[in-house]
Formats: C-alpha cells, structure tokens, sequence
C-alpha cells in the first residue's frame, strides 16, 4: 500500500532530525591521523646514511606514518634547531644519529621536557634520558676488524685510524681494536706505531696524516686498522702514491660501494658490514611503537652512564675478498652489475 503524504511528511521529517542528531562518518573518521617521525641525520654525505634512511623510511610507512628527514651536515648547534622545529611541528617521535654524541644529550632532554620519546640510532648519546637505542656492538666491531688484519699480517709496525673524536662510536671502536691487538703488543709481535684521529671522519684527514706517518716510518707499515671504509679510502689513496697499495693489510666498516672494489682489486683487506635495512626497519618498528604509546620490542638494554636504555643490537660481518657474494650481494646491499663496471672480469667476485 502506498504511504499517504502525511506519513511521507513524518518519515522525511524524522531522517533529518537523526541526520542532525547522528551525522554520517566522514572518510576520515575512523582512521586516526598518520603520526609524524621526526628523523635527525648527522650527514648525508657518508655512504651508507641515505640506506638507512631508505629503509627506515620504507618500513614507517609501511606502518602508517610519515617521515620528515633533517639533514644536520655535520653542524651540532643546526642539529639542535632542528630538532627543536620537528619538536614544535608535533612529532610524535624522534630517531636521532648525533653529530656530536656528547652535545646531542640537549637534543633528547628538549625532546623529554616537551612529551616527544627519542631513540638514538647506531650511535649512543652518554649520559641522557633516552628512551631506545637501535645499534650493534660497537667494540665488537674494532675487534673484528685487528683481528681480521692480524690474521695476515701478525707482525709488525701498525697505525690506528680513529673516526671524529666528537663520536662516542669512535672511541668504542677505538676500544675493541685495542683489546685485539693488545696480546700480539704485549707479545712484541706488533708496534702501534701511530694513533690517527679524524676529525668527521673525512677521508682527506685520513690521507695528509697518513701520509706523514708513512713517510717517519720509511714505508714501514704492516697494517692500517681503518675505522671506516672513507677513512680506509683515504689510507688507500695514501698508499698508492708511496707504491704499497695492496702491500699493507688495511680494515674498514660500512661495505660502501668503493670498499668492496677495493677489496676485490686488493688494496682493502675487509670491511665490516651491518645488515642496514634490517636494523634501518627495527628501528621504524621501534619509532611508529613509541609515536603510538607502545614500548619497543627490545633484544637486550646498553648502559649509556645515566641509566640502562632498552635497546636492539644488529650482527656485525667481517667481509673479505672470499665472502663478497654470499654477504653484501645476496643482501642486495651492493648491486654486482655495478661492481663489474667498475672492475676488469678477472676481478669480478666468484
């Protein structure tokens, strides 16, 4: 039967009273907002940081937020005002690799007085309130790489090559290349015959102190531990024009592009690699956990001289000439088409 007007009336006069009582969901209602993390770089001029913001910037999108890079380029005090421009654009986390380690503990006591949790990545910041640390053994790695050079070359003159002294990174690792090489010192076998330090890390620094010590030596070195693959390509370069690459046993870290060349063409002994994107995606589940409220999953905790700071540790891997393959390649880390461009085929990796 067919509703007189005056029901229609009533029926249509009732849909709009509940439309203004019980307005329709909009798109947007029902899905929160993406959080904001805020990600504060030390340089994008080292290798290996534009992987791991890729990858962390990947996997936190992958989980709903969105990312905002600030490039410090090595300037602490720009590294402060930009922390504190995230902080007052409403970052529900901050992911932080400090220039200067020990200056960037204002960095996080900012980050605490306005609510904003804060992780540092891959290097610690002593003595703070931090919330996570993303990172890996950091002495571990200076052991790994004396003990990668002593294994070839087990005596005679060595020299240290140490990263910038501002980096606490640097230090540690400082520390593990000791304690390595300290038997084969005590033994008489070595001579650490110089201790380099690199202000940032910068290869050129790498190159003119190396090169004096080349030359007070005679040409008389054994082993250069490079803490880094751009100081190690400064070492290399220094080498060269004194007719010892490939002659003297030389470490690195990061397994940048030019390291493993050099590895393959002999003029680098090893370099130390850290599965980036996995720890780079670790850390994006750690920041979106914090911006939404949730503790991290945590494979461990580091003291960082203030307090004990949750914390999840990569593996680090020594690789070498016989490893190239089945570690950066398979991990897709370094791309094997660019590699044989860059080398003749008998060089290319087996």
């Amino acid at each position: 039967m067919t509703p007189s007007p005056r029901v229609r009336l009533y029926v249509a006069l009732l849909l709009l009273c509940s439309a203004c009582f019980f307005p329709a969901r909009s798109s947007a209602q029902g899905s929160q907002a993406k959080p904001k993390i805020g990600f504060l770089l030390d340089t994008l001029k080292i290798e290996r940081w534009q992987t791991d913001f890729d990858s962390f910037k990947k996997r936190a999108e992958e989980l709903g937020a969105t990312v905002e890079l600030a490039d410090a380029d090595g300037n602490d005090d720009l590294q402060f005002k930009q922390a504190k421009k995230l902080i007052d654009q409403h970052v529900k986390a901050l992911i932080i690799v400090p220039h200067d380690t020990d200056k960037a503990a204002r960095i996080v006591a900012l980050a605490k007085s306005k609510g904003v949790p804060i992780i540092a990545y891959d290097r610690m910041i002593p003595n703070s309130e931090l919330d996570f640390f993303v990172g890996v053994d950091t002495v571990a790695i200076g052991e790994l790489q004396a003990n990668s050079l002593t294994a070839v070359a087990p005596k005679g003159n060595y020299v240290l090559l140490e990263g910038a002294p501002t980096d606490s990174n640097a230090h540690l690792i400082f520390e593990g290349q000791k304690k390595a090489l300290q038997p084969f010192v005590d033994r008489g076998d070595i001579k650490i015959v110089a201790e380099i330090w690199c202000p940032d890390w910068k290869p050129l620094e790498a190159y003119t102190r190396l090169t004096d010590v080349i030359a007070k030596n005679h040409g008389q070195i054994a082993a250069i531990v490079a803490s880094n693959d751009g100081t190690a390509g400064g070492a290399v370069q220094a080498l060269e024009e004194n007719k010892l690459d490939g002659k003297v046993a030389v470490s690195g870290q990061d397994a940048d592009l030019a390291a493993i060349i050099r590895i393959l063409k002999d003029t680098q002994t090893m370099t130390v690699y850290k599965p980036l994107a996995s720890l780079a995606s670790q850390a994006a589940e750690a920041a979106v956990a914090l911006a939404d409220g949730q503790p991290p999953k945590s494979t461990g905790s580091i003291s960082n001289g203030k307090r004990p700071v949750p914390a999840i540790f990569g593996p680090v891997v020594a690789v070498n000439k016989s490893n190239v393959n089945s570690t950066v390649i398979k991990d897709g880390f370094q791309n094997i088409s660019s590699i044989r461009q860059a080398l003749p085929p008998d060089k290319w990796p087996h």
